[in-house]
């Protein structure tokens, strides 16, 4: 690195910038894995330390329950109990009050500074406070297990940049339960449905959101099937159903380039949706969707918002040219006429005719009353809404066209609500994959018996109907809802943009290794800051820029 340095910048035998530029990228990977309890978040974090040292890497598995107990020690906060759950419930604890008395990523800072020393330690250098430990040459992998709170992601992201990676894990509902049950046999199912709960969105924003960090990861990789199965013996034997091994390994490839991986088609589908989401303009959430046909065309995208006469949404036609904002008088969205959310000004007007209806109410109308109103099924109503669902606009849009429904797949960012999943199932859709969850849907449990969400042995509705009678008697078939899997949209660009050479121009030849990308950027986050890069780059003496 000296040498690379120490040239002066009007020195006509001085390295190339790009050249020196890319001899400054870190050679580290960052992940963080995150899921509900009962997932396996630790099981998905050591085949990923795994096979990372197979690839050459030095990987870590740094605990953000180790973060935890620190904190907890030093506040002289018992952690023991005299049951398993009983500890996971005090490390719960611990855990809010540490994101409450630090801020909401405080965990993350603490597993920062484990990075340090971890990285210091294997350089042989001495950690001084405020002080950088740059990265040598070496390639390094840490492993975080496991977020639960999106601070946590969000900063860690910010740190380290595109190095930076959030791993979601996914598994059933009946899995975890199942799982958490044998872990802890003592709690009864009541209080672990209580700590599934409290896991997934707790009532204070300090407390773990498990829900709201998922979704922010980068690669979705199911979990839910069992890693080892019995032989007759009673011996394990590893599951050819248990793919995360390869999953991973299929990141790590698509992370550096030593492969050429393109899109699987779900993976294409969902940026799609992820693309029309971006065009929505709804105060409560962005939504997107994308139908395809059997052969994965795209037949239509939708994306949640108010519907304008004549066909289609506000926001979403040409006016008289297509490089202008819509005339404000003629634009009926929320965000432009009125600014406020239509379904919640109803929700606190049923509230409030409520409690002038009940007597008893009436006389204890205080702001707490109102906000636990609020928590209860009324404040999550969801009809008044102007806007029409992503998934609803990509049916109506396919309509409007005259293309057939029947049969096709429907890829949306969140989890269709039930108004969506009667219309989904009556349109002749397959199968619907998601990434955000949806607490307030009831899809599931008001058409049970046309929804699964079970893939094995599932057969697609399309090909139900073209079964023998005798085979179809007594069965319904079911649309498919399930987790999308694989490399997500915020990573897709990163994933599959081809930024360097892949083949010799002389030879046609595609090379063996591929370079770092040429004059398009750098892959990886740099070791220094962008201020201390453009010092390097210009000062005289470049060794003075480190």
């Amino acid at each position: 690195m000296a040498t690379l340095l120490n040239r002066a910048a009007n020195d006509p035998q001085r390295r190339d910038a790009q050249e020196l530029v890319r001899g400054l990228v870190s050679r580290e990977l960052v992940f963080g894995v995150v899921g509900p309890v009962g997932s396996g978040t630790s099981e998905v974090a050591e085949a990923l330390e795994r096979f990372l040292e197979e690839a050459g890497y030095e990987a870590k598995i740094l605990k953000a329950r180790d973060v935890i107990t620190n904190w907890a020690a030093v506040q002289n906060m018992p952690l023991l109990s005299s049951s398993k759950m009983g500890h996971t419930e005090a490390l719960q604890d611990a855990g809010d009050q540490l994101r409450l008395s630090q801020g909401n990523a405080a965990i993350a800072v603490g597993l920062i500074d484990q990075v340090r020393l971890k990285r210091a330690a294997s350089i042989g250098l001495e950690v001084k406070n405020g002080e950088a430990v740059r990265p040598d040459d070496n390639k390094r992998a840490y492993i975080f297990d496991s977020l639960r709170n999106p601070a946590e992601a969000l900063l860690l992201r910010r740190v380290y940049q595109q190095a930076f990676c959030l791993i979601g894990v996914i598994c059933s509902e009946d899995v975890r339960k199942g799982r958490l049950s044998l872990k802890y046999e003592d709690a009864g199912l009541s209080r672990i449905d209580l700590f599934m709960k409290r896991d997934e969105k707790a009532e204070q924003k300090y407390g773990q959101q498990v829900s709201s960090t998922f979704h922010l990861s980068d690669f979705f990789v199911d979990n839910s099937v069992p890693r080892f199965n019995k032989n007759p013996a009673g011996e394990d034997r590893p599951n050819p159903a248990w793919t995360v091994v390869d999953e991973l390994g299929r990141l790590v490839d698509v992370l550096t380039h030593t492969k050429i991986i393109r899109p699987r088609p779900n993976e294409t589908a969902m940026y799609h949706a992820f693309g029309a989401r971006m065009r929505s303009a709804c105060l409560s959430r962005q939504v997107g969707a994308a139908l395809l046909d059997q052969k994965g065309n795209l037949l239509a995208t939708g994306t949640n918002e108010v519907p304008r006469a004549g066909g289609g949404v506000y926001g979403g036609a040409f006016e008289d040219f297509s490089d202008e904002d819509p005339h404000p008088e003629s634009d009926h969205r929320c965000a432009v006429h009125g600014g406020y959310c239509r379904n919640t000004r109803e929700q606190n007007e049923i509230i409030e005719e409520l409690i002038e209806s009940v007597e008893e109410l009436k006389l204890k109308a205080t702001p707490e009353l109102i906000k636990k109103l609020r928590s209860t099924r009324l404040g999550q109503l969801i009809e008044f809404s102007r806007a029409v669902h992503a998934e609803m606009e990509a049916l109506l849009s396919a309509a409007r066209e005259g293309v057939s429904t029947v049969g096709s797949r429907l890829f949306v960012t969140t989890y269709p609500c039930h108004n969506c999943a009667r219309h989904i199932v009556a349109a002749g859709v397959d199968e619907v994959q998601f990434i955000e969850p949806y607490l307030k849907s009831k899809a599931l449990p008001l058409h049970g018996e046309s929804i699964t969400s079970e893939r094995l042995g599932w057969i697609p509705p399309s090909a139900f109907s073209q079964l023998p009678l005798i085979e179809r008697r007594g069965k319904n078939p079911q649309v498919l809802f399930r987790p999308f899997t694989g490399v997500a949209p915020r990573l897709y660009r990163r994933a599959f943009y081809k930024d360097r050479d892949l083949k010799d121009d002389n030879t046609g030849e595609m090379l063996e290794s591929f370079l770092d990308p040429d004059g398009t950027g750098v892959a990886n986050v740099l070791q220094l800051s962008y201020s201390q890069v453009e010092a390097v780059l210009v000062a005289p003496d470049l060794e003075k820029g480190r």
